[in-house]
């Protein structure tokens, strides 16, 4: 689970005038002009995302929230999918409240709650529980103001409690292309190439009513994400969608750097990291660098409590693709040699999962480490589909949670050793034999570890047991 490979150290200064249309953002692909980019773009599948963190005026609250528009058009005209889900985050207690609304056949083809326009920034969700749209905003003449705009979503939570954002959105930064000057927008999401992708820098100020508290509320740190897919967003991911899964994360640091990270992986072939993955870098000004060379070191890992359903489980668990104990990738290491970065992504809400058609979680991260040896602090947004639940995989995620531990010496040292026997003995088929390791060599040298690790890591450990 770490990734170590070349550099490619590559960078692109923005014209000086952005904030006007049109806006050329890869001036040899009209595909990625402004402010045609930010409407419908006539492909099979279409996607926009939303994100930020925002504070309370009156009372202090810190926020974070995603919403997801997308058009996912099927393999014929007959299937597909339109949805739209989000979430809102207390980022003081981790509570939270996610929702989710689907077109799916027979109903959308009678039905199209979700619109889109062209040209510029249009989508909608139009039904009984959810009315959401983020719309360009324009001046008098008519014009769309330039890289401005309204979100607004209605709805209740889980509870039946009214939830409204109303919000006055404006970038910060010019667009940038997702994998920079090296792949300028056109990259390949779950195997399928020549996927465009951009984001772009937000603030917000606006109004938030949610569970009896309704405040103005403000924020710096926003992301706006763009996809469009030429054919359908899984035609590659497999008739059971096992074939891909990715981790991408969102970073905004205090010091006005601003990175995206991209990670897929090939579940059929023990989980190699595969195009695209690479970091998209945004320095304070505006310019755009990528590079393949950083390293994640795991801290530790979350266990899927099973809350939300994804839609394709059930096929997904009739076809052995899908284990009932799934684990994802939760506090994180990661080190930019280019930037001399060092940072720690520690989550902020446990488990987020949300129901997408396969596993999904996502939520707000808080974000600590140095750059140039400066302390740097922050927020981002951790997003996975990449689930653990076979027995490889697991006995992968213990020994990395346990790694740093060692190293700090708040672990035995001969774990090391002790785990990499077990690992040889799963990819062996030596499950009684690693079982045993684990029952009497791994399990009792938890129990002296200190809290929160000890309970955690005791139930991994039994986790793996178990389906051994």
């Amino acid at each position: 689970m770490t990734t170590q490979v070349k550099q490619s150290d590559t960078r692109s200064t923005p014209a000086q005038t952005w904030r006007s249309y049109p806006y050329r953002l890869v001036p040899d692909d009209p595909q990625l002009h402004f402010p045609q980019a930010e409407g419908y773009q006539d492909m099979a599948s279409d996607t926009y995302y939303a994100s930020g963190v925002v504070r309370g005026e009156r009372t202090g609250k810190g926020y974070a929230f995603f919403v997801i528009f997308a058009r996912l058009s099927g393999f014929s005209s007959a299937s597909g999918i339109d949805m739209h889900l989000g979430a809102i985050f207390d980022l003081a207690s981790g509570g939270y409240t996610t929702f989710a609304s689907y077109d799916l056949p027979p109903r959308r083809w009678v039905r199209k709650r979700l619109t889109i326009t062209r040209g510029a920034l249009g989508v909608a969700w139009d039904s009984p529980n959810w009315k959401s749209r983020f719309w360009a905003r324009y001046d008098a003449a008519g014009a769309p103001v330039p890289f401005s705009y309204t979100l607004d979503v209605y709805g209740r939570d889980s509870r039946g409690d009214a939830l409204a954002l109303d919000l006055i959105v404006d970038a910060t930064k010019p667009p940038q292309p997702v994998g920079g000057p090296v792949h300028r927008g056109a990259i390949t999401v779950m195997g399928q190439p020549q996927t465009r992708s951009y984001f772009q820098s937000l603030r917000y100020h606006g109004i938030l009513r949610w569970r009896g508290v309704e405040e103005p509320v403000h924020g710096e740190i926003g992301w706006l994400d763009r996809q469009w897919f030429p054919e359908y967003v899984g035609a590659y991911s497999g008739i059971l969608a096992d074939r891909y899964s990715h981790q991408w994360a969102q970073m905004s640091l205090d010091n006005g750097w601003e990175l995206s990270l991209w990670r897929h992986f090939a579940r059929h072939e023990r989980n190699r990291e595969v195009p695209f993955s690479g970091l998209t870098i945004t320095d304070p000004m505006g310019q755009t660098l990528f590079t393949d060379e950083y390293h994640i070191e795991p801290l530790s890992y979350c266990r899927d409590e099973g809350y939300v359903t994804p839609l394709y489980a059930p096929i997904q668990r009739a076809f052995g693709v899908r284990g009932d104990v799934r684990y994802f990738l939760d506090a994180y290491r990661l080190h930019v040699p280019m930037l001399n970065l060092v940072v720690v992504s520690t989550p902020l809400a446990p488990a987020p999962a949300h129901r997408m058609p396969v596993d999904y979680l996502t939520g707000p991260t808080l974000l600590e480490g140095t750059m140039e040896g400066k302390k740097i602090t922050g927020y981002g947004f951790n997003e996975r589909t990449l689930g653990l639940w076979r027995p490889w995989e697991l006995c992968q995620a213990l020994d990395d949670s346990l790694r740093p531990l060692i190293n700090e010496g708040a672990a035995a040292s001969n774990l090391t050793q002790v785990m990499e026997t077990v690992r040889i003995a799963i990819d062996a088929q030596h499950t009684v034999e690693a079982r045993q390791i684990l029952e009497r060599q791994v399990r009792p040298a938890l129990d002296p570890l200190a809290e929160p690790q000890r309970q955690r890591l005791i139930r991994l450990c039994n986790d793996l047991m178990a389906i051994l």
